[in-house]
């Protein structure tokens, strides 16, 4: 819980006060993150997030993505089947470029690895990075300083080979976006968004958590 604290004081012109309401076109609008509907055969819940071509940093900045992922991991956390079982992250990078390469930048990479290191209370057991062009590794660069040997060891690329993926992730558990055997996804944030809003006094509550003034 300290470091929950501690990383909540160091970004708190970022987190201070969030609330789903002030990312809702990040979430509706923009289809940059998603979550699956159905659980993977370890019972693991599963977070797409398109990180190429998909993403224009103009529209959703990497600060507003970051608050998307803090508010999705609240919510996640309330569910006892996520607090057993953990999550499985797929970072699609179809299409990636500059604009995002850019957009990723040191900071964010530090804040992001430090959250999931340090201040995620949720058991993330494997993150799959798929469709990464040749470019993608300015964007390795910049995040493999910060990650540790444990997290290091549940980060699995795959590039366009989903036979690679189904090792880890049964198809029957897949959409056919990434050669699963259920429909392509077509549903976005706004149609999951609500399921983070109903959440709100949970959210507020959250917000209220940290060191009390004067007390570290």
């Amino acid at each position: 819980m300290r470091r929950i604290a501690e990383f909540k004081k160091t970004n708190h012109p970022l987190l201070h006060a969030l609330k789903p309401e002030e990312e809702k076109l990040a979430f509706v609008e923009h289809n940059v993150v998603n979550v699956l509907t159905n659980r993977d055969q370890k019972g693991r819940r599963v977070l797409l997030v398109n990180c190429g071509a998909a993403w224009d940093p103009k529209a959703v900045s990497s600060e507003q993505l970051f608050r998307v992922f803090f508010l999705i991991h609240l919510v996640a956390q309330l569910e006892p089947a996520t607090q057993i079982n953990g999550v499985v992250v797929v970072l699609d990078f179809d299409g990636l470029s500059l604009k995002q390469v850019k957009a990723l930048s040191p900071s964010f990479s530090k804040r992001l690895i430090t959250f999931i290191q340090d201040a995620m209370p949720l058991r993330l057991k494997e993150v799959h990075i798929l469709k990464q062009p040749y470019i993608f590794n300015m964007v390795w660069a910049l995040f493999k300083p910060f990650i540790r040997e444990k997290l290091k060891s549940r980060i699995f690329f795959h590039g366009m080979d989903m036979r690679k993926l189904h090792k880890h992730i049964d198809p029957s558990d897949l959409p056919a976006n990434y050669g699963g055997d259920r429909p392509p996804i077509n549903y976005g944030g706004r149609e999951w968004y609500p399921c983070v809003y109903n959440y709100i006094d949970h959210i507020n509550q959250w917000n209220t958590f940290g060191f009390l003034p004067n007390v570290q």
